[in-house]
């Protein structure tokens, strides 16, 4: 019986059932539902008969129904839902098919008259809408939730992933961030508003412009239409069978039946009643959607999950969740201005500190240490904001904490400063919540006697390494003086991350991108 999601969040029937002894579960997108509804007769009348059943749910709440209906596939509106699967317990890529992209829908920023002027001058691509939407330009953009369809996840992914390709993936946090109070969030289509550029998907819009009728399709058919001119966005409905079905001998033919059912096309009247594409792009009907711009670039990658995380640490406070320690250089060359600002150094790190502070919810816990060459005989750091919850008082105690802050007459210190770091954190570590250290230099590790060598701190890390005590430390370098790839060799055995940076700017970039999920790997 082909079913999909009730009013009431149950499940209804919807199709014919059958008398099929092979049965298939599929949880899918709403979006997909119309193609199996075609298929299923067809499925259920040949000689390898399978009976669907089927439950509709969408973004992350499908794992939730993975799980309830001990259902057999996924198919989703996107394969990067992969990223956060966990409980799903999908196949490894390519057993039973897994990962085999079944359609694709391409998205397009349909623009609002007063701002497509706005964006055609700025370069009509994803990056040129990052860059309106992150300043004070006036253009708001309008997206599907992230966390409730690939249209969200996907649309908002693209502006980032432009970001991160053009500029760095410190940039692409950054432009997350600051678009986001730029951005109107909605359950449903993004269709725009005055003032706003919407992220739509193909399978919404063509039927609006394709002589739909109301506000709604009047708004989109007045709208300047983009499909980048710099990469194509599109989404990718993927095949997506658990490990246990792959497991199971009983359910080998149904897969295999139903899947080449979708690629083989024998589902192209249901690709074309659902506006959907083949999986290679090509239209089942042969004609491009009327009032679409061709996809002329080439398309993103799927986003993978590290990108995926930006999405989410930037939308949604709660995933911003985590325990962070700021360990920050005070050697006397931090009290010189950063390069491109008459501001010292400290300073900048003082600022960027504070918007990491504010980037966490509340119940994060956050400390803050100085350090440089016996700066607390015999230790080379001390602590500045002792370890607590950021509630409103220790966000108070952390903005008089910061203003202490200044360069010392002293060195570096550092390889003491990282052991005594990761240690501190490691032994605070809080299960189910991520522990950071976040480590600024603009020196090398010296005028430190009796200090650490490079071998024998790589070595102390190695040996205090705990996987149920797991620390996510990030040293960002500053300026010509620091060794990245000495640090790098050194922080290995804990999975460390350098991260240079050579201007002012680039400090706070890097300070939000450890916010919004800023683990690299």
């Amino acid at each position: 019986m082909l079913q999909a999601r009730a009013d009431d969040g149950g499940v209804a029937p919807v199709g014919p059932s059958g008398t099929c002894a092979q049965n298939l579960q599929i949880v899918t997108a709403r979006s997909y539902a119309p193609v199996l509804t075609k298929l299923a007769p067809r499925l259920a009348a040949d000689s390898d008969c399978v009976r669907l059943d089927v439950v509709v749910e969408d973004g992350r709440a499908a794992i939730g129904r993975m799980v309830q209906f001990g259902a057999d596939v996924w198919i989703p509106d996107d394969a990067s839902w992969t990223a956060v699967a966990g409980d799903a317990k999908l196949a490894e890529p390519e057993e039973g098919g897994a990962g085999t992209t079944v359609a694709v829908s391409p998205l397009y920023l349909v623009a609002d008259p007063a701002v497509a002027p706005r964006l055609t001058q700025a370069g009509g691509g994803w990056e040129a809408l990052a860059g309106l939407v992150a300043t004070d330009s006036g253009v708001q953009m309008r997206v599907r939730d992230p966390a409730g369809s690939g249209d969200g996840l996907v649309g908002v992914g693209a502006v980032g992933e432009a970001v991160w390709l053009a500029q760095g993936m410190d940039a692409s946090a950054e432009a997350l961030a600051t678009s986001l109070p730029h951005t109107r969030t909605v359950l449903g289509q993004a269709i725009p508003a005055a003032g706003e550029v919407g992220v739509m998907a193909e399978y919404a819009l063509a039927p609006l412009l394709a002589g739909g009728t109301g506000d709604r399709a009047a708004t989109v058919q007045r709208a300047k239409i983009f499909a980048g001119s710099d990469y194509s966005a599109v989404l990718r409905y993927t095949w997506l069978p658990t490990a246990a079905a792959v497991a199971d001998p009983g359910l080998t033919r149904p897969l295999e039946r139903v899947l080449r059912a979708l690629t083989d096309g024998e589902a192209d009247d249901g690709l074309t009643e659902a506006w959907l594409r083949r999986a290679d792009g090509t239209i089942p009907s042969g004609a491009q959607p009327a009032g679409l711009p061709e996809l002329t670039r080439v398309p993103f990658d799927v986003l993978e999950p590290h990108h995926v995380e930006h999405v989410f640490a930037t939308w949604y406070v709660a995933e911003r969740r985590a325990d962070m320690l700021v360990v920050i250089d005070v050697s006397g060359s931090m009290g010189g201005p950063a390069p491109g600002s008459t501001v010292p150094l400290i300073n900048v790190v003082r600022n960027a500190t504070r918007e990491l502070a504010t980037l966490l919810p509340d119940d994060s816990e956050f400390s803050i240490w100085e350090f440089g060459s016996n700066l607390s005989p015999p230790r080379d750091y001390q602590t500045l904001l002792p370890r607590g919850r950021l509630d409103a008082q220790h966000r108070d105690q952390m903005i008089r904490a910061t203003r202490s802050l200044d360069a010392e007459n002293t060195g570096t210190g550092l390889y003491d400063t990282i052991l005594g770091a990761y240690k501190a954190a490691q032994a605070v570590v809080r299960p189910g919540t991520p522990s950071h250290v976040i480590l600024f230099t603009d020196g090398r590790n010296e005028d430190d006697a009796g200090s650490l060598s490079a071998g024998e701190l790589r070595k102390a890390l190695a040996d205090a390494v705990d996987p149920d005590r797991e620390v996510y430390f990030t040293v960002v370098t500053f300026g010509p003086e620091p060794d990245a790839e000495v640090l790098e060799k050194i922080l290995e055995p804990i999975d460390g991350y350098v991260d240079p940076v050579r201007t002012a700017d680039e400090v706070r970039s890097v300070f939000i991108h450890v916010a919004a999920g800023g683990v690299h790997h």
